[in-house]
């Protein structure tokens, strides 16, 4: 079975830099989707954020390439904020900001503890595997 595990718009922002500018554990990470032994989860939100700074920053065509090439993968999901979420946000007695529970949510959902950020709430909190650089 392959390995899933989430990502947070901290890992987006890197895939937009040189290849080599990428820390040792993101490029790994991009290696193995592209070789499908892994699959990530990309939450909606997390797009969002990435949306909203590219286009402060005028990288608009940027963005649609990489949300392109995101769609287009077979070793991506990319998830939307829905009622599933929000009934396993019900579950929690404590959060920190709301992007970070429904990016933790989207772990629950689809049942992996693996996640992709800097953030230690996701590890505090959430008690999720933090995989960070």
């Amino acid at each position: 079975m392959t390995q899933m595990a989430v990502v947070d718009a901290q890992v987006l922002f890197y895939f937009h830099y040189d290849y080599n500018k990428i820390p040792l554990l993101l490029q790994e990470l991009k290696n193995e989707v592209i070789k499908g032994d892994f699959m990530v989860i990309i939450p909606t939100i997390a797009i969002s954020e990435l949306f909203w700074k590219m286009r402060k920053a005028g990288k608009i065509n940027a963005f649609k390439k990489a949300l392109a090439r995101w769609e287009a993968s077979e070793n991506i999901i990319i998830d939307d904020f829905d009622l599933k979420i929000i009934k396993l946000m019900l579950k929690n007695t404590e959060s920190h900001e709301l992007h970070d529970e429904i990016i933790a949510m989207t772990c629950r959902k689809y049942n992996t503890n693996i996640i992709y950020s800097t953030d230690t709430k996701f590890r505090e909190i959430f008690n999720l595997e933090l995989r960070s650089w």
